[in-house]
């Protein structure tokens, strides 16, 4: 009885081991460049979060222009492999935006834009725990701003990136 017991604690001590359940990014989304981190909830769910520097071209009164601040993406993922390593393969879920921006030639004018949307990609992670992952997605673009901005008819906001992160 003793073995059975000393082989399960082996067993499970050193199946948390083996599932590597985080992922440190750095991650460039369309307009933003931060940091992230993925965290898995199941063998097939996840949550990722993205902290990051926005910069994104805009056009106030006729003149064109840009809008820099910080920004945070949120992200739930599914992942359609089961039998691949955890958080690798085509995953699709939803994502929020959310974007404080203030337009650089006038500090005055403040901007924020957020984005509800779905996005799908794809996610490698190589034997030595590098993460290389590509996404593509649309969202609703809501946008407030003390000034009416053109931002060249675009009703959906793109999503749009690229990370390279380390599984642990």
């Amino acid at each position: 009885m003793r073995k059975i017991i000393l082989m399960s604690v082996i067993i499970l001590a050193t199946s948390k081991l083996v599932a590597q359940e985080n992922i440190a990014k750095a991650g460039v989304l369309f307009g933003n460049f931060g940091v992230q981190y993925e965290r898995s909830i199941s063998k097939q769910f996840s949550i990722l979060g993205q902290f990051g520097y926005s910069d994104i071209p805009t056009r106030v009164n006729n003149n064109d222009s840009k809008s820099t601040g910080l920004g945070y993406y949120v992200e739930g993922r599914y992942y359609f492999s089961s039998n691949k390593a955890l958080m690798e393969g085509w995953h699709i879920g939803p994502h929020y935006t959310y974007l404080n921006l203030d337009d650089k030639n006038d500090d005055s004018i403040k901007t924020n834009i957020s984005s509800f949307g779905v996005t799908t990609g794809y996610q490698w992670i190589f034997n030595s725990h590098v993460t290389l992952g590509v996404i593509v997605g649309i969202g609703t673009l809501s946008l407030d701003s003390d000034v009416k901005l053109d931002l060249g008819g675009i009703r959906f906001l793109p999503n749009l990136g690229v990370t390279l992160g380390y599984n642990f």
